[in-house]
């Protein structure tokens, strides 16, 4: 299945292709509206070259409309052909401004977040009938570019109706993650605001990091869902005071993998990203973390790893108590390269002011 970051990549290369062709059609209608221009000027002054052109005029709709008005029998044949000319020469310049501003629209529409619009498709079918002047230069061509752009403009509003129904189907996947994510906080009840906080981290390292604004919205609410196999671990497990036995050290960890077959089956880019980090947010650099102790970890997982630990040291557990702000900076920047992933590191380190500010807002 293609993702939504696919889809709107294809948009992109399909609408500067487009737009490479209105601006090579633009082009096209200039030199006509020049060459139309200079033609005026020719038939007037140098009457005895039209002959060579006269297959150009044949086709010119004003032209022939022109030469049969009955008014105009008598008028000398340089003046009708600078006559039909000069209005060929409009209408092409005319069109070359259309062209213009579609191609603006087009690339808004690339750029934009939400390509498809009702409001889009309205303007170009309004601006559509500015091909109809092509009716006085040759009626084939002109309904035939008309019929395209209306059809583009349908095609603009089927596309508008289609994003609005997977904006309601992104809606709802927000809605079941967020879900989710408080049911598996109001599985222990002393993790407090730790998902909100978690997101929060994760949105501001992964801003750092320089990642795209979709991408890190959708890294936001995946993070929502790293703990949500701790669904699967027995509360008394989760809620123990003190020391974990090393058995039960080994059943909190299998929370990661647990997290990863919850997730497996459902479709979905952030469903998708929610899985991985699920899975890969207690691996380390240094290949000594788990469930697979891999080194090669998702970016995503390294951004979480480092948003998850710094919440844990910061809070309060049922088996410790709150660590020291300074201190739970200092291990995070001295975990850099071992436990986590250093470009991350740095991230945490340029973004640590925003972070803090995060900590106090959200704090339990």
């Amino acid at each position: 299945m293609e993702s939504i970051s696919e889809t709107r990549s294809n948009i992109k290369r399909l609408g500067k292709t487009l737009g490479l062709i209105c601006r090579i059609a633009m082009i096209v209608f200039i030199l006509l509206a020049a060459f139309s221009f200079v033609l005026a000027g020719i038939s007037v002054l140098l009457p005895d070259t039209m002959s060579s052109f006269k297959s150009y005029f044949e086709q010119n709709t004003i032209f022939q409309l022109l030469k049969a008005a009955a008014g105009l029998k008598s008028m000398d044949q340089r003046y009708v052909s600078a006559i039909g000319a000069m209005v060929t020469a409009i209408i092409f310049a005319v069109l070359a401004l259309y062209l213009g501003s579609f191609r603006k629209l087009l690339m808004e529409m690339v750029s934009s977040e939400k390509p498809f619009t009702q409001d889009l498709a309205r303007t170009i079918r309004r601006k559509s009938y500015t091909l109809l002047l092509m009716l006085v230069y040759n009626p084939v061509v002109a309904l035939l570019t008309f019929l395209i752009a209306m059809l583009f403009s349908y095609f603009v509003e089927y596309g508008a109706h289609i994003q609005e129904k997977a904006d309601q189907t992104s809606r709802i996947q927000e809605e079941m993650i967020v879900s989710f994510a408080e049911i598996t906080e109001n599985k222990s009840g002393q993790t407090g605001k730790h998902v909100r906080r978690v997101a929060e981290y994760t949105r501001i390292l992964a801003t750092a990091l320089g990642l795209d604004r979709e991408t890190v919205e959708n890294l936001r609410l995946a993070s929502t869902m790293h703990d949500i196999g701790k669904l699967m671990i027995p509360g008394e497990i989760l809620e123990k005071p003190g020391k974990l036995t090393e058995e039960e050290y080994r059943t909190i960890k299998t929370h990661t993998t647990y997290g990863g077959k919850l997730l497996q089956n459902v479709e979905g880019d952030v469903i998708a990203l929610a899985r991985t980090v699920a899975l890969e947010h207690h691996e380390r650099p240094d290949g000594r973390g788990y469930p697979e102790g891999k080194t090669e970890i998702s970016l995503a997982g390294r951004i979480v790893a480092v948003a998850d630990v710094y919440d844990a040291l910061t809070s309060k557990r049922s088996y410790k108590e709150a660590w020291e702000e300074d201190r739970a900076y200092q291990e995070i920047v001295n975990g850099a390269g071992t436990q986590f992933d250093s470009e991350v590191v740095e991230a945490f380190k340029n973004a640590y002011g925003e972070i803090s500010r995060i900590r106090e807002m959200y704090r339990d």
